[in-house]
């Protein structure tokens, strides 16, 4: 059996975090632009798996470490996708140096270019 992960959260919690971010962000969007944006964005796990497979790949390849995942959002022209919110992933690690090289402080993690970013999710229409 799979160990739980410390920083999840209960289902409660995340309701309530969405719920705010719709009483806030969302209602701040629809008076600024006068519409809706999508405000949730969702990958199959199979999806998420091949993406995760490529990257760790591709980032072992340029020498990264300590991997990692960030996710960002973006807005398209409004030529594309309405102009839509796209919520994306962009993949990060630390450059592996050698030793003689490396600084007393810890290296952050980094965007890594020449990896691609992975984008294309089913977005969810508020209100949901």
């Amino acid at each position: 059996m799979a160990k739980k992960p410390k920083k999840c959260i209960t289902h409660k919690k995340a309701i309530k975090l969405q719920d705010k971010y719709a009483k806030t962000i969302e209602k701040t969007l629809k008076k600024e632009f006068g519409k809706e944006f999508a405000s949730q964005f969702w990958w199959s796990l199979e999806e998420l798996e091949e993406y995760i497979a490529y990257f760790k790949q591709e980032a072992k390849d340029k020498g990264y470490k300590d991997l990692g995942l960030r996710f960002s959002l973006g807005r398209y022209n409004d030529d594309d996708k309405e102009g839509n919110i796209s919520g994306f992933i962009m993949p990060t690690g630390v450059k592996d140096v050698p030793t003689v090289a490396k600084s007393a402080k810890a290296a952050e993690p980094e965007m890594i270019e020449g990896v691609d970013s992975y984008n294309d999710s089913s977005m969810g229409w508020p209100p949901n």
